[in-house]
């Protein structure tokens, strides 16, 4: 969003400069323009700012529900747990981005830049290198990105429904398994605890 302000700063500008007026003073680096933020924002959806408030919950809550569960439940049962409520965020936000326009504007932004553009032309390519590159692209895209970014990829890609919702709400479990159980539960069952005992 930073990046779009500057470039409409710097629009204005030459703009005004053509007309012959004085330039609008554009701002040195990359300044937060309250104004333009505040006018991005009058045109979200209300299921796009119910994503971003959850995704804002989720986010601060995840690791300390984990870290909670993992010391109750043990790590592989806190696991399932956590899998299951990512499933229920994952749906959500997936429920919650659909056909939302400013994800169409992020596509737009993405297309221009070099990233960007070798992933629209990964989503766009229909034949088997393009289909095995997407699927190569979805392990990663599982196993590291929380239900929020997930979502956010698989609109961006535009996965048909079916394949987003079976992916993301089902590859919640395994993400979790890893994070959870894996790193988060091995961390405390390998190193916290016993140090807290030996204290």
């Amino acid at each position: 969003m930073e990046e779009i302000a500057a470039q409409e700063q710097l629009e204005e500008a030459s703009q005004a400069a053509a007309r012959g007026e004085d330039a609008p003073q554009v701002g040195a680096g990359r300044r937060l323009n309250l104004l333009r933020y505040l006018r991005y924002l009058r045109n979200l959806r209300p299921q796009t700012g119910v994503a971003l408030v959850l995704w804002r919950v989720e986010t601060a809550t995840v690791t300390p529900l984990a870290l909670l569960l993992i010391v109750t439940l043990g790590r592989w049962p806190a696991a399932l747990a956590m899998g299951s409520l990512m499933a229920v965020f994952a749906a959500a936000f997936l429920y919650l981005l659909d056909d939302d326009p400013v994800l169409d504007d992020a596509r737009a932004w993405a297309g221009r830049r070099r990233l960007g553009r070798v992933l629209e032309r990964l989503a766009a390519r229909d034949d088997l290198q393009g289909k095995a590159h997407r699927a190569l692209a979805l392990i990663p895209a599982v196993m590291v990105m929380g239900p929020f970014w997930r979502a956010v990829t698989f609109h961006l890609f535009r996965m048909r429904r079916p394949w987003a919702y079976l992916l993301s709400v089902g590859g919640s479990i395994p993400h979790s398994l890893l994070w959870t159980g894996l790193v988060l539960g091995g961390i405390w069952e390998g190193l916290v605890w016993p140090w807290l005992k030996g204290l």
